[in-house]
C-alpha cells in the first residue's frame, strides 16, 4: 500500500505544478500554492471500471450462450 500512497502523493504534486503553470505563478507563489493545497484529503482518485475483467466476463457469457452451455 505504501507504493500506491507514494504514487498518489507524486501525482498530486504533479497536478498542483500543472495548475500553477496554468496560473502563471512565480516561484514564491508556486511554493505557497503547493503548500496550501498539498493535503492528504486532496489526494483523491476516481475508481474506474475494471475493463479486463468485465470484457472477459462478457466474452465468456457470449460464448456460453452461443454454445448452449
Amino acid at each position: 500500500m505504501d507504493f500506491l500512497e507514494e504514487l498518489l502523493i507524486i501525482n498530486n504534486i504533479y497536478t498542483l505544478n500543472k495548475i500553477a503553470d496554468e496560473k502563471n505563478l512565480d516561484n514564491e507563489e508556486r511554493i505557497e500554492f503547493i503548500k496550501k493545497y498539498n493535503k492528504s484529503n486532496n489526494r483523491l482518485f476516481t475508481p474506474c471500471k475494471k475493463y479486463m475483467i468485465d470484457d472477459y466476463k462478457s466474452e465468456v457469457e457470449k460464448y456460453e450462450s452461443s454454445n448452449g452451455a
